[in-house]
């Protein structure tokens, strides 16, 4: 019986790190058609979303194969806390230290990269590692 190779596919994070960023620039763009607040407020929403994924996906991929399982699931949920903890602490800190906030932006920027976030999965395949 032949021996079968699996490997191991890797996700393409800077490149999906890239196109979310893409995105951002171009809701940006788009509401500082609106004026320069609604457009610096947009980027301030894309990133609000952005940082703390970043933070999940380094924590999450650091670990391969199933001999590491263990640890995999261990930092999966330490690191899906700190995501969400950081998520609020960034909302939080922009509602009380950023004064003039153009909140439909903020708001709206961050729902679009929550929604696009899994349907970029569709674009972006990953690649068997060699």
């Amino acid at each position: 019986m032949p021996k079968t190779r699996y490997r191991i596919t890797r996700l393409p994070l800077l490149k999906w790190l890239a196109i979310e960023l893409g995105l951002i620039l171009v809701m940006a763009l788009g509401w500082s058609l609106e004026s320069r607040l609604a457009g610096y407020s947009a980027v301030i929403g894309g990133l609000i979303f952005v940082i703390p994924n970043a933070y999940f996906a380094h924590r999450m991929y650091r670990h391969e194969g199933s001999r590491q399982a263990n640890l995999m699931v261990g930092d999966m949920f330490r690191a899906e806390s700190i995501k969400l903890s950081l998520t609020a602490v960034f909302f939080t800190a922009v509602f009380i230290l950023i004064e003039p906030v153009h909140v439909l932006a903020l708001l709206f920027t961050f729902a679009v990269m929550v929604v696009l976030n899994p349907l970029m999965r569709w674009f972006i395949r990953p690649q068997p590692q060699r």
